[in-house]
Formats: C-alpha cells, sequence, structure tokens
C-alpha cells in the first residue's frame, strides 16, 4: 500500500511538472533541468524496486500483466530521459550540383550524416497570386530517388527522419532546406508505450470477466 501511494505521489510530480515544462518556451529546457530530471529518476528507480519485489516474491507466468504494465512505463520513461538529451533538430541545404552529407544544428554545430544528399527534382504548386500552395522534392539519399514533401518526411534510418520545410526555386543554383530529426531512442520508447498499453488492454479484459462471472453465479 506504501508502494503504491509513492508510486501516486511520483507520478503526480511528474505530471506537474510536464504541465510546467508545457508552459514555458522552448528555450528554456525545463525537460532537461534538475528539478525535472530528478522526479523522473525517483519515479525510474520506485519502479524498478517494484519491479525487481515482485519478481522476487511471485510466480513470471502468474504476473505478466503486472510486468508488462510496468516495464513499459519503466521503458517509456527511461526513453524519454535519455532522449531529452539526444534529440537533435538538424538543417541542411541540398543543391542539383552538389551532395550533402552534414547537417547543422539551432546552435551553428555542424553534424556528419549517416547517408548522402542532392536534390533530383522540385516541383511547387502555386496559387493564382503565386504564393506556393504545396512544394515537394525528389531527393537521392545514397543515390535512391526518394520523394519528401511538407509533413510528409522520409525514414532514412531507424533514427533519422528527414522532413522538407524550405526551398528557393528562383536563385541562379536553386535548392531546398531538408530538417533532419534525430531521435535514437524513438522504437524503444515506442516499445514501451506498447508493453504498457498491452499489459493494460489485457488487466481490463481480465476484470471484466471477472466481473461478468460474478454477475453470473448471482
Amino acid at each position: 500500500m506504501r508502494s503504491l501511494r509513492m508510486a501516486w505521489r511520483l507520478t503526480a510530480l511528474l505530471a506537474v511538472a510536464c504541465v510546467i515544462a508545457g508552459c514555458l518556451p522552448p528555450e528554456k529546457s525545463f525537460q532537461t533541468s534538475i528539478p525535472f530530471v530528478a522526479v523522473l529518476i525517483a519515479l525510474m528507480v520506485h519502479l524498478t524496486l517494484v519491479i525487481i519485489h515482485r519478481l522476487r516474491t511471485t510466480a513470471l507466468r502468474n504476473d505478466m500483466v503486472f510486468l508488462s504494465t510496468h516495464t513499459g512505463i519503466w521503458l517509456a520513461l527511461f526513453c524519454g530521459l535519455a532522449g531529452a538529451g539526444d534529440y537533435k533538430e538538424l538543417r541542411c541545404k541540398v543543391g542539383y550540383t552538389y551532395t550533402t552529407t552534414s547537417a547543422i544544428d539551432a546552435k551553428g554545430h555542424v553534424s556528419s550524416l549517416p547517408f548522402s544528399l542532392r536534390l533530383k527534382y522540385f516541383d511547387v504548386e502555386r496559387s493564382k497570386t503565386g504564393s506556393p500552395i504545396q512544394y515537394s522534392a525528389t531527393i537521392l539519399i545514397n543515390d535512391v530517388p526518394q520523394i519528401i514533401s511538407v509533413n510528409s518526411p522520409y525514414a532514412a534510418s531507424l533514427y533519422d527522419d528527414v522532413y522538407l520545410v524550405g526551398f528557393d526555386d528562383e536563385c541562379d543554383a536553386p535548392y531546398c532546406i531538408l530538417m533532419v530529426c534525430r531521435e535514437p531512442w524513438k522504437y524503444p520508447m515506442l516499445a514501451g508505450i506498447l508493453m504498457l498499453l498491452c499489459g493494460t488492454m489485457v488487466y481490463g479484459v481480465r476484470k471484466f470477466k471477472q466481473k461478468e462471472h460474478v454477475g453470473t453465479v448471482n
């Protein structure tokens, strides 16, 4: 019972911290601040101890729902904590006559890309006034053509998604601007969320069957 109360308190603190983070401007980086990280680590440590205690006191096959739910929460929290520091947004200019193999972040730091980029074709749909409505580009990624349009990124790797964010087709050397979002912990976090959802669904089905059984007996 004490363990449950502690979990609720830490979860409530984390929820309050998330609300505060949502109200602050992005440059404040509250998700990487000491108070937020401290609450997150405390919740993860508590979940770790609860999982270890359950493994030591209960047969694994009889408690898979509990383990799936709590391990999923732990994995999602861990990936969120690790991903906050590893997430990057990189931008690069890609043209017809040269190959791009690096990009820069918001602070001007240059990062190498695990793939090459070169513009093959660019298409702009304009309104009657000449303003762009929709635009897309065919990008050679490692010499393989891939079509990227606004709000339709291309997954260049397990952790790199390439977005089309801008262009200039009226200058002497037309180019487009790509944004590479790097999220190394994206799929492990997704795995944790899926474990949590599966455990929750199974728990709900079990509770429904128990109530149905009790109603039948009565």
